[in-house]
């Protein structure tokens, strides 16, 4: 009897098995790999062999390749002569959309995306440092973020700057139904993405990662999040004043005194000092836990680009040559300082250039 009962349970489990398909999205993505010198120099025509339990693949940097995805890390090995090998061991993530279909398909199909690996995701970009092993992961946080208070939602003219198609598509973005985001990348690469399920398998059902994503599809670097829903989330290179628009935070503090030019000349060597690796975030004295988080996300920044500390604890990160604004140096290390002190920091010094710490102890 509990066989006869069985039989038609097992029937509609067949039934399921052949009808269930992924919601997730398909069992490959594209990731694209940099590789540097510690020093933080490009390092082209590197050739990188990314392997995972699924296979394994080739591609010179900087380059794009398709691989498969899989719940097991994937190394990357990157070798060009004359330098040291790098490593990166790169952690697969649970992707977002796995728990809908946990949700959609049930148990049964989140048994299908685990086994084929559609559940599962790499971070899209990958940095590897000639001479160095390291591991890297999905490094977005969980969550939308708060409002940051940079600007007003529609103000156009405090959008960093982009060519004429962004801010056309951020005007159409505005009209656009929740939930949504906007994302910018440093070079004026920006993503749209509104509502909760995406037209493109490839891409994330969760608006905030998808803006992320095609926004560094378009711009081949790292970029942020600038709008979520009806809030700005950007913060502004440095720690942003008190006002909340983007012109007041441009605009130096009327108690501040203008720096001397001579405080904002960088030091005559800029060689590293050995007093900490760049990674240490634990080693730079003075800041506080928002001032490491923002060390952390310009360690993200490609070169050139330069940190300064105050002893009071403020910071300024620059990177690019290009200035988003207007009264500040065109070059990083300049503008890092001049930052720093306009912002309000006493006795500004570099921490970190491009990929070295100059920093010294006082």
């Amino acid at each position: 009897m509990l066989h006869r009962t069985m039989r038609p349970v097992a029937a509609g489990l067949a039934v399921a098995l052949a009808g269930c398909a992924s919601v997730t999205g398909g069992d490959s993505q594209r990731v694209h790999v940099q590789a540097q010198t510690t020093e933080g120099a490009a390092v082209d025509t590197a050739e990188c062999t990314l392997t995972n339990d699924r296979g394994s693949w080739v591609v010179r940097t900087p380059g794009e390749v398709v691989v498969h995805r899989s719940n097991h890390s994937m190394e990357v090995r990157c070798r060009r002569a004359a330098l040291p090998e790098g490593v990166v061991i790169v952690e697969s993530g649970t992707r977002a959309a796995m728990y809908g279909n946990i949700l959609v398909g049930g148990v049964i199909g989140a048994v299908i995306d685990h086994n084929t690996g559609a559940a599962y995701e790499y971070p899209e970009r990958v940095r590897v440092v000639m001479g160095r092993t390291t591991n890297f992961t999905l490094p977005r946080p969980g969550g939308t973020p708060s409002a940051s208070g940079y600007a007003e939602l529609k103000d156009l003219d405090a959008l960093p700057p982009m060519a004429a198609k962004g801010r056309e598509t951020y005007t159409e973005w505005l009209n656009r139904p929740h939930p949504r985001a906007f994302a910018i990348g440093p070079n004026g690469g920006f993503g749209a993405a509104w509502t909760g399920r995406s037209n493109d398998p490839s891409l994330s059902n969760d608006p905030n990662e998808r803006a992320l994503t095609l926004c560094e599809r378009r711009a081949h670097a790292t970029c942020k999040l600038y709008a979520v829903n009806d809030q700005i989330v950007w913060e502004a290179e440095g720690p942003a004043p008190k006002a909340g628009t983007a012109a007041a935070q441009a605009t130096p503090p009327a108690t501040a005194a203008a720096p001397s030019p001579g405080a904002l000349r960088p030091p005559p060597s800029l060689i590293a000092t050995g007093y900490a690796a760049i990674e240490d975030v634990d080693a730079m004295p003075w800041l506080s836990d928002r001032g490491r988080a923002a060390y952390r996300e310009w360690l993200t920044r490609a070169t050139p680009r330069a940190f300064a500390i105050g002893t009071n604890g403020y910071w300024w990160s620059a990177y690019g040559l290009r200035s988003s604004d207007p009264t500040l140096p065109s070059d990083p290390t300049e503008r890092a300082l001049a930052g720093c002190t306009r912002a309000g920091g006493t006795g500004c010094r570099l921490y970190a250039v491009n990929g070295s710490v100059v920093f010294t102890k006082p």
